[in-house]
Order: structure tokens, then C-alpha cells, then sequence
């Protein structure tokens, strides 16, 4: 274990390990959870979910947060909420309603961080706390961040398209908000077939250039964003933000450690190349390194080997889609110079970085 403590990339031959992360509880986000409610005030009696939707209306009317549900219930409630929703891309103009604050202790701790990198590595931590029944997942490529979305339960697919779209717009409009910028992303992919013609130009004023029938939704945005300063930064209010998010997240049922392994992951691919040492990392988790050696355990792997896989994932990137030498990709990943990430990537691999591009090119 006391191998984990190495710093550098050059200090890493053992292969990546890959674990599965399961669904996410299904919760809402307060904004869209009374916009659903409101749009079912007109079912008939017999609705099945009518009895449960008297229930809800009492909790909010009584400022009690959103409740955890099951996929049945998302799928029944959205299903019956969006005829009495927007006809033109309701998940569009609820999420322009979204504000930070929405979103509890994480919204205020995502709202005083330093950068968006620093809110977006908060996000991805305390989803649980933010509330979406989709689950999310970064990665970086060739200096672009890719936030991936899924659903994280048996959920329809005109039920995960409602949401990811909601998602997608409170995302980028909050990240308007907070840093003052007209911010656009490089593309956003979205699963499903395209609006009608005139719908089109909401979701391209919205998000940018979208593709439709993607295989998974997704929202590239350029990496140069994670270093841009936000206006409402707070170093004391951050701190007990932060802190405030961690009590609930120990007090809450605890989560199944492949999430927290595809935690670490997302910490990791926030975080540049010189400070994903295990003693970094397990700071910005908020726990003490030997908590984080002994939950990986229990998955049989190792720090060492997960952020191996982080690099290992990169460097397949960088080699693939860019035309970088193999010394400039050496660099951006951190380690000392061409030759340790030669002798990396073939004890990783078998392969050289000039074997992995002719993999890659068909030519």
C-alpha cells in the first residue's frame, strides 16, 4: 500500500483496472421538482399517482426537500407532467430557470469555488446532493472536457431525453451566470431523433452545435473553461459549503464503493497530471488517504492502478485524435520526459505510442 504514495505518472506499471458504477438514487433538483408538480395539478382521480402527488404537495407547501424515487415513479410522473409542460422543449426553459442556490449546500459550494473546474469537480462529488436522476461522468480529451450522461435507472427514453436536456441547459446557463461570459460549447450530442425543423433553432441558441441520434448524450465543452475565475468565489464560505455537503454525505445511506470508485476517477480527470498524487486527491474527497487505499481495496485494486487507467485513457486520446509528438504528449500527462511513457504505455498495454496510433489509423 505504501506504493500509493508515489507521486508521478513515471512511477506507475501496473495495468488500470476498471470497475462498473451502479444507478444513483433518482432525485430531483428543486426547481424541476416543482415545475412537475405543477404541471400534474390536472390528473384525473384515477391517475395513479394522484394519492402520492397530494402527498408531495403537502411536503413542498411545507419546504420539505425533494423525495428520493423509484423508476417507475420518474417515468409515471414526466410522462404525466409534459402535456402540461411547454410544447416547445420544456427541458430547455426549465433549466434556464435553474440557479445554484437550487441546488443546496452543493449549489453554494459549487457557487464559491475558485474556477469552473473547481464547481464541476464539486458537482460530479456530491451529485447525490444536487439531485438528477442521471448519472455523470468526465473525461478529458485532446483539451476538451467531455461530460457524459446517462440514466441511472430503468428509465424511457423520451423520460432520460426530458432530462438530459433540463440538465444540460441549467449546466451551461448557471456557467453563464457565474463566471459573466457568454460561454458556448464545442458541440453537445444528444440521443434520439431530431426536433421538428422550427424546434431546431432552440437547442442550437441553447447548446451550440447538437447532433441528434447519438449513441449516449453528451456535452463537450472546451477545456480552457476549467480555469476561468468565478464571480462569486468565497474561500471562508466555500470551506463551510464544503463542509456542510460532507456532514450530509456521512449522515446519508451509504453508497456502494464502485461509486466511489468512479468518484475518484472524475477527481482525477479534473485535476492536472502534477497533482494526482494520493494525498491531493484524497483531500479534495475530503477523506484521509488510508480511507481511500482501504475502499479501493475492497474493489481489489489500487490507487495506483485507477490513476493509471486515468492516464492510460488520456494517452489513448491524445495519441488517436491529435497529431501531438510523443514527447508533447509525455508532457501534458506529466511525466519526465518520452522515454518513461514509452516504457509506461508498453507495460501497460504491449504496445509503443507509434503501435498505438497505426491501431488507430486503418491506413
Amino acid at each position: 500500500m505504501g506504493n500509493d504514495r508515489e507521486t508521478g505518472p513515471d512511477s506507475q506499471p501496473h495495468p488500470p483496472s476498471a470497475v462498473q458504477a451502479p444507478p444513483r438514487p433518482l432525485r430531483f433538483a428543486p426547481v424541476l421538482w416543482r415545475a412537475l408538480l405543477g404541471a400534474t395539478r390536472d390528473l384525473p382521480p384515477t391517475h395513479p399517482l394522484t394519492r402520492q402527488l397530494r402527498h408531495w404537495r403537502a411536503e413542498l407547501d411545507a419546504a420539505q426537500p425533494p423525495p428520493q424515487l423509484n423508476a417507475t415513479q420518474v417515468n409515471t410522473l414526466i410522462r404525466a407532467a409534459l402535456p402540461g409542460l411547454s410544447p416547445h422543449a420544456p427541458g430547455l426553459e426549465i433549466g434556464a430557470a435553474q440557479t445554484l442556490t437550487a441546488f443546496g449546500p452543493a449549489g453554494f459550494a459549487m457557487m464559491t469555488a475558485p474556477t469552473v473546474g473547481d464547481a464541476l469537480h464539486i458537482g460530479l462529488r456530491f451529485q447525490h446532493l444536487i439531485g438528477t436522476p442521471l448519472i455523470l461522468r468526465a473525461t478529458q480529451h485532446a483539451g476538451e472536457l467531455h461530460l457524459h450522461l446517462r440514466a441511472g435507472a430503468e428509465l424511457h427514453a423520451d423520460v432520460e431525453r426530458f432530462l438530459t436536456e433540463e440538465f444540460i441547459a441549467s449546466l451551461l446557463g448557471i456557467l453563464r451566470q457565474e463566471t459573466g461570459r457568454d460561454l458556448r460549447p464545442h458541440r453537445t450530442d444528444l440521443t434520439g431523433p431530431p426536433p421538428p425543423l422550427d424546434g431546431r433553432l432552440r437547442y442550437h441558441t441553447a447548446f451550440g452545435p447538437v447532433t441528434f441520434g447519438a449513441p449516449h448524450s453528451t456535452v463537450v465543452l472546451p477545456g480552457a473553461w476549467l480555469t476561468l475565475p468565478l464571480l462569486r468565489a468565497d474561500p471562508a464560505t466555500h470551506r463551510d459549503a464544503l463542509a456542510w455537503c460532507g456532514r450530509l454525505t456521512h449522515t446519508a445511506p451509504p453508497q456502494p464503493d464502485q461509486t466511489f470508485d468512479a468518484q475518484l476517477r472524475d477527481c482525477l480527470r479534473l485535476q492536472p497530471p502534477h497533482d494526482r498524487d494520493l494525498g491531493t486527491v484524497a483531500a479534495l474527497l475530503g477523506l484521509h488517504p488510508r480511507t481511500v487505499r482501504h475502499r479501493l481495496s475492497r474493489l481489489g485494486t489500487t490507487f495506483r492502478e485507477v490513476r493509471a487507467g486515468v492516464l492510460l485513457d488520456e494517452a489513448r486520446e491524445w495519441l488517436t485524435h491529435t497529431p501531438d509528438s510523443t514527447e508533447t504528449v509525455a508532457q501534458r500527462l506529466g511525466f519526465s520526459d518520452a522515454r518513461s511513457f514509452r516504457r509506461a504505455l508498453k507495460a501497460w498495454t504491449g504496445h509503443t505510442p507509434q503501435e498505438l496510433r497505426q491501431h488507430a489509423d486503418p491506413e
